[in-house]
């Protein structure tokens, strides 16, 4: 139903106004010039006002209910208490303004109701699109517990970051080796900073020994978890979120690129066997390489601990030991001193 009112105007106060109300009040009352000439006041010459602007100072006070007719009397104006005149006045204008706001709630309210239909018909429209998005932990998890008891060839993940909580290894050990019992091949890539975290040590030994496969790199893209080179799922990022939720990628030209990445750094990573003699001794070569890569490029050390998958304390104690060992004072020395000892190009 469409909602039509006659809008209220209603003039603002003005010093002319103001000087034939104030007139008014010292004499009582304020007589026309003409009885039933509403607009035509007869003011003293010493307000300074000309007889059109003491016509439009006296329409102003009417309409503002500040001046009416004396009963009776026709050609008188009495002034009205400022009080009862705001009353008369602003009321049904105040009374035009809530009924327009509950107009506005129930529109809004109309129109929210249509939310549940919009998401609806996004999410059949992402599905469609190969895209699911996931909005929490929860709903995550239950997804991926589902798409890896469907998984039948391969698993990959990529891990970015330090060392897994001991709790998500919990959860996940049971389901990764139900897929290892099927025969699902199963890698998994960390950062060379897992390799210092007791509790993936000891899961990534005990699943190596069901048949896994760990590596570890200096840096990552984020993080991914592919079943059967079909089904992927991403971290959801939205405006910068901490990606608790997920988002499930059945695109195929997606996929087909994911894949792409894993096996390009699968390919250069060192292999991970777990076990508590495996922390940074296979990988120092390429841990330096990079700590020197970063430096060079002037990454401060916040930057370098998170591409790292460091805390900030280990990351200083890294750089500080390899400028120790280089026997640099300064991080720009440690710079030249390094691509001497060749640690600054591949390999």
């Amino acid at each position: 139903m469409t909602m039509q009112t006659k809008s209220i105007e209603l003039p603002r106060l003005d010093a002319r106004a103001v000087a034939v109300f104030e007139h008014a009040l010292s004499q009582g009352s304020l007589k026309r010039r003409t009885p039933g000439a509403p607009d035509a006041p007869d003011v003293p010459a010493t307000l300074g006002l000309t007889p059109e602007e003491a016509e439009e100072a006296c329409r102003t006070l009417l309409l503002l209910r500040l001046l009416r007719p004396a009963p009776g009397s026709p050609g008188e104006l009495i002034p009205v208490s400022p009080d009862a005149a705001a009353a008369e006045a602003v009321g049904p204008l105040e009374a035009q303004v809530a009924q327009a706001a509950a107009h506005a709630h129930s529109v809004r309210e109309d129109l929210r109701s249509l939310m549940p239909h919009y998401r609806a018909a996004r999410r059949e429209r992402d599905h469609r699109q190969g895209v699911d998005v996931l909005p929490d932990l929860a709903a995550a998890s239950a997804l991926l517990t589902e798409e890896s008891a469907r998984c039948r060839e391969e698993v990959f993940s990529i891990q970015p970051g330090g060392g897994r909580a001991a709790h998500r290894l919990g959860d996940a050990i049971e389901r990764d080796l139900a897929m290892l019992g099927r025969g699902v091949r199963m890698r998994t890539l960390y950062q060379h900073s897992a390799r210092a975290s007791l509790s993936t040590q000891g899961y990534v030994e005990t699943l190596t020994e069901a048949g896994a496969e760990y590596r570890t790199a200096a840096e990552l893209p984020d993080r991914a978890v592919v079943f059967d080179r079909s089904v992927a799922f991403l971290p959801r990022r939205t405006d910068g979120g901490p990606g608790e939720g997920a988002v499930l990628v059945r695109n195929p030209d997606v996929v087909a690129y994911l894949c792409r990445v894993f096996d390009q750094h699968w390919s250069g990573a060192t292999p991970f066997r777990g076990g508590s003699g495996a922390a940074y001794k296979e990988v120092g070569t390429s841990l330096r390489r990079a700590l020197v890569g970063l430096l060079a490029e002037g990454a401060k050390d916040e930057v370098i601990a998170r591409r790292m998958g460091m805390s900030l304390r280990t990351c200083r104690r890294h750089i500080a030991e390899l400028l120790e060992e280089l026997g640099a004072e300064s991080r720009f020395q440690g710079g030249a001193l390094a691509e001497r000892a060749g640690l600054t190009g591949e390999g």
